[in-house]
Formats: structure tokens, sequence, C-alpha cells
């Protein structure tokens, strides 16, 4: 087991007197998570600083605290509290140390980007499963590859959560782990003292601007993911992507481009593109690699599958080994999931910026069907989001012919999740005055079920049922096939 001297010993900023054999059984930073034996690291928050909760993490079971804020006066003695300028930076470490340095002993893949990390995470799993390779991996739909999946409620997790994970992927005989690389977890060191052996980098548009102050500083987070890959490994981005494109990476590293222009040393020729797949030729060196057909639509996927490409050929993988992985390939829920019963159609996905719902509704679009959306307004993101999403509804209505949008605030749904994603009246607002300023007709509702009975009620013969959005979208899907049975 470990304890508070194995943790702490030789990292500077800490006072030696705390160095003691008091065991430690697990890193918690959420008082509420706290057990027998546990550290709590108090870090600043949204609206509190975590050590107005260092009391509670303590009667929870907590035996020691680390902060950057002073002890309080009237702390228990008997209790550590230690104070270090910059507990974040230390997490890491801390944490790999508790769990005994599992990432030393698997091979680590990031995938990160604006939109398509998912689908990507889970082609790549795909190929190397095929190949006959034991894979992990998290992404922001399932954690996979342990001995218990769940679905978890952050994109990448804290250090803590992050490298138990990977102690469980190691017990469980995994040699690949792929992980989804938000630009928070970059932002805040989640990932800090993991090497990859290569990353991927999907596409970068406006995103998360609430938390990161400009797009710029976005961008920089994103791009900071290339100094996380191991001397020797590779970089694949996007190189249709503007932004991407202009990245530069470091000398000891291979830079791999892929896109759709042509250009690129990994590159796919379209041949067709149909409701429910695409097929499409692909190329590495100005090689053909034979044709794919990729059991999914869009653009976006061909170019999230040439990706998942671009890593498998890091990894050594045959080529048709590639190819038939991805033929067979199951997308992750809510995905462009999509149901056909009689001569209704429905897709759902889980778009949730400005750029992903442009790449959802293009697909659509290039069908040719008339169309009804049902749009779950975001919860717990803040207004400009929900302004966004409304403009881009708008752009495509006027294409489409679909007003009115059917937007609900999903009340039935998320009230019970375990992260508050509620509607705030400023954010129902912020789509709703967006909406009639472009002229975009809307019918609100309170619940999901509401939304989806008054969308079938306007859903002619042979139309589509477009249901987009995040969390309060997650049951669309289920609660259309309950009324079509």
């Amino acid at each position: 087991m470990a304890t508070l001297r194995s943790l702490l010993e030789g990292l500077p900023g800490f006072d030696r007197s705390v160095l003691t054999d008091l065991p430690i059984r697990s890193i918690v930073l959420d008082s509420r998570q706290a057990t027998a034996q546990s550290l709590f690291v108090a870090l600043p928050g949204q609206h509190q600083h975590g050590a107005a909760f260092a009391a509670d993490a303590v009667r929870r079971g907590a035996v020691a605290v680390i902060s950057s804020v002073p002890r309080p006066s009237d702390w228990p003695r008997g209790i550590p509290w230690i104070q270090t300028d910059h507990p974040r930076m230390w997490l890491p470490t801390l944490a790999a140390r508790l769990y005994q340095f599992p990432a030393r002993r698997l091979t680590l893949y990031g995938i990160t980007g604006t939109n398509g990390k998912t689908t990507t995470v889970y082609m790549l799993a795909a190929i190397l499963r095929r190949a006959g390779r034991r894979v992990a991996f998290w992404s922001t739909n399932q954690v996979e590859g342990i001995p218990h999946p769940y679905r978890p409620t952050m994109t990448t997790p804290d250090p803590p959560t992050l490298h138990e994970f990977l102690r469980q992927a190691v017990d469980a005989g995994a040699e690949d782990v792929l992980l989804e690389v938000s630009s928070h977890a970059l932002a805040l060191n989640r990932i800090g003292g993991l090497q990859f052996a290569a990353v991927a980098v999907t596409n970068i548009t406006p995103d998360h601007l609430d938390f990161h102050g400009s797009f710029a500083d976005y961008v920089a987070a994103k791009a900071s993911i290339v100094q996380y890959v191991k001397p020797g490994g590779t970089v694949i981005l996007n190189g249709d992507d503007p932004v991407i494109s202009r990245w530069p990476t470091p000398a000891v590293v291979t830079r791999t481009t892929y896109g759709l222009s042509g250009t690129h040393p990994l590159t796919a020729r379209i041949i067709e593109s149909h409701a429910d797949h695409s097929r499409w030729e692909w190329f590495w060196q100005n090689q053909s690699y034979g044709e794919i057909v990729l059991p999914i639509p869009g653009r976006h996927n061909i170019q999230n599958a040439l990706a998942a490409l671009g890593l498998a050929l890091h990894c050594g993988i045959a080529p048709d080994v590639a190819r038939d992985a991805l033929a067979h390939f199951v997308p992750a829920p809510r995905r462009l999931e999509t149901v056909t019963q009689g001569d209704i159609t429905v897709v759902s996905d889980v778009a949730m910026n400005r750029a992903s719902y442009e790449a959802v509704l293009a697909t659509v679009h290039a069908l040719g069907r008339p169309v009804v959306v049902v749009n779950a307004i975001r919860g717990n993101r803040g207004p400009e989001i929900n302004r966004d999403i409304a403009d881009v509804l708008a752009d495509w209505a006027e294409q489409m012919a679909f007003a009115p949008v059917i937007a609900t605030l999903s009340t039935d749904q998320v009230a019970s999740l375990s992260v508050d994603y509620r509607v705030r009246p400023d954010e129902q607002a912020a789509f709703l005055e967006q909406a009639d300023r472009r002229g975009l007709a809307v019918i609100c509702t309170d619940t999901l079920e509401a939304a989806i009975d008054a969308a079938l009620a306007r859903l002619p013969k042979g139309g589509i049922l477009l249901l987009l959005g995040t969390f309060g979208m997650d049951a669309g899907l289920a609660l259309v096939r309950e009324r079509m049975d």
C-alpha cells in the first residue's frame, strides 16, 4: 500500500516533516468521494475552492489534505494539511505513484480535436482488436477493456481516475490503451507524465470558449498534445483543417497528414455515399490499398476513418486487416446512429457545437428527403453555444425547409444525471432569441417525450426524424422506438 511518504518523496515544494508512513488508499478531488485512508487534494473550483470541503472529506475518511491555501486555524491536530503552491501540477505524479506507474506497461494512443474523437477511438479499437490486440479505451461515450465497463462523466478524467483506469487496464491484460484527450485535460495537466506512441488530431473549430477565454487559447491547448508524444512516435494531423495544418511538431517525431483533398500521404477518393454507408478507395504514400465500405455515412466519418487508419499504420497493422475491421465497424451510440422502420428513418447524433451540427446536417441534406428536427438545448454550457446552435440550424433550415425546429429542455431526462445538465434560463433565452432573430420558427417543449410526440406528428412518409443534442437527447431514439412499435 502507498504511504504519504511514498507519494511525496522527492517532490519539491512539500514540507519534509509531513513525510510519514500514513497509509493512503485513494486520492480524491471531490470530498463526497472520500473514503477511509483517502488523500484529499483541494483545488480551486468554478464556484468555490475545494479547501472549503476539506472538513467534509475528513468526516468521510480522508486522512490528509493537500492544498494551495493555508491550513485553517481550527484544523484538527493529527490530520496533515500539506500546503504547496501548485497541487494540480503534482497530481499526475501522485496518481502514477499510487497506482504503481501503470502507463509504463502500456502502449498509449491519444486522439484529440473538436469533433470526431469518440468515433476515431472506436474505429481504432475495432482495427486493433481485429488484429488480435488486447485493447482498453476511455472515450466520452464509454470506458472499455476493464472488468466493469461504464459511461464516464468526463471526456478525459482527472489524474487519480485516469491512473486507476490504466491500472485496471494493465490488470485486465490490455496491451494498447486509447484515450480521448480534451482541451480541458490538456489545459489542466490531467495527462501530465504520459507519453503516447502516436496521437491523432481530427479537426479544430471554436468550442469551450467559456473555459479557455479565446479561440487562440483553445487552439494552444489542443496543439500542446504533440508535447506528449514520445521520441520516435507519430503525430497524425488532419491536413485539410486550416488550423491544424499549420501546427509545428517536434523534430523527434514523425509527422503525417491525412485528408480528402488528395494532397496528403494518407487520403481517400470517395466513390459513393448513401444514408447508411459510404464507399471509398484509400491511398497511403500514393499507393492504393483498395476500397472500403464504411457502414456509417458522412464525409466527416471518412476523415475519422483516415485518422484511425493512420494510427493503425503506425501500429504496424496490415492494411487488409484494417479494411476488414472498418467494413464491420459498429459505431458508438448516437454517432449518426440510424434506424429505419417502414418508410421512416431516424438519425440520432450527439451534436454539441457548430461544426458537429454542420457535419450532421450536411450528411442528412445530401439524402434529399424531408426532415423534421428535434434539438435538445444544451444545459450547463452557457448561452453562447446555444446561440451558435440556433444560428446553424437557421442556416440549414433555409436550404432544407425543416422549420419549425422542435426544441426541448429535456427536463424529464437531465434531472437524474450525476452532472447537472439542466438548461438555465439564459441558455434557453439565447437559443430562442437567436432563432427569432434569424426567422427560424421554434416549438419549445419542457420534456423530451413531448418533443418526440410533436415531431412524429409532423413527420411525413418517407421522412427523416433527426435527433440532435447531447445528454438531453440520449433517450430520444428509445422513445421513438417505443412509439413506432
